[in-house]
């Protein structure tokens, strides 16, 4: 886990300067010092900037046991479709020494189809729990006779919220997971395009009418990869919450 310090500037008098006869150093020191301290901030504020929708974005997972299961991937340029291993075929036996604690049961996390009206209305609920956990009075103000039912009903909003993050996190994974599924399609639909341009050009030098093969490539790029998801999957869920509050329904997601 990360430990984040709080960092403070010293204040300085002006004859802890007296010795230094080069004011030029002076002024160099000082803008180093500057420079520094403003990348102390940014760091700060990367990592205190979360979303409703982040989950203990700094947890390591859970300490227990760890399914690990190997993934078969006979073409890399093929997806491989999304499966529950405990609903897999032949996983009635037991898998990878974990045992099953009951009958197994399908529920919203074996729904891999992304829901950007539910992702939007638990962070719309988040926000109100929130609100309401804010507007409530310390229990240190409060009379020794309320304060127990105080914090009762502050851990039931608080329980409430950490459940509905869960569920947040989750569908939010589901709209990464579209993304990459759509921006992979994409991709292969450009390289196969290149490859069909570059053995035409090669069969018929002017196939093209004269168009280079950047500017046909740039062309294909700019026309089919629109949107950004790898390495900017946060804008993107962020993204489509925004397209669902102004009115899209889908979040802009082709559905």
């Amino acid at each position: 886990m990360f430990q984040i310090c709080h960092i403070e500037e010293e204040d300085t008098d002006d004859g802890e300067w007296n010795d230094v006869s080069d004011n030029e150093s002076v002024s160099s020191m000082d803008s180093e010092v500057s420079n520094e301290h403003k990348g102390h901030q940014s760091l700060l504020q990367k990592h205190h900037e979360s979303y409703f929708w982040q989950y203990n974005v700094q947890s390591k997972g859970p300490k227990g046991t760890r399914l690990c299961i190997p993934v078969k991937q006979a073409d890399p340029h093929v997806l491989d479709d999304f499966q529950d291993p405990v609903f897999a075929p032949g996983a009635q036996v037991e898998i990878s020494g974990i045992r099953h604690g009951g009958k197994a049961r399908r529920g919203d996390g074996n729904d891999i189809s992304p829901n950007p009206m539910r992702l939007h209305a638990l962070g719309e609920e988040l926000k109100s729990i929130g609100h309401d956990i804010n507007d409530m009075v310390p229990a240190s103000e409060l009379p020794a006779n309320v304060r127990v039912t105080t914090r009762k009903e502050k851990n039931k909003l608080a329980s409430r919220a950490c459940r509905l993050k869960k569920k947040a996190n989750h569908e939010a994974n589901k709209v990464k997971m579209f993304g990459l599924n759509e921006e992979h399609r994409n991709l292969m639909t450009v390289l196969m395009k290149v490859k069909s341009s570059i053995r035409d050009r090669l069969t018929n030098p002017n196939s093209h009418g004269g168009v280079t093969l950047e500017k046909i490539f740039q062309q294909l790029v700019s026309s089919h990869l629109k949107v950004k998801v790898a390495s900017h999957t946060t804008d993107y869920v962020n993204r489509v919450i925004d397209n669902v509050r102004n009115g899209d329904k889908k979040g802009g997601l082709d559905l």
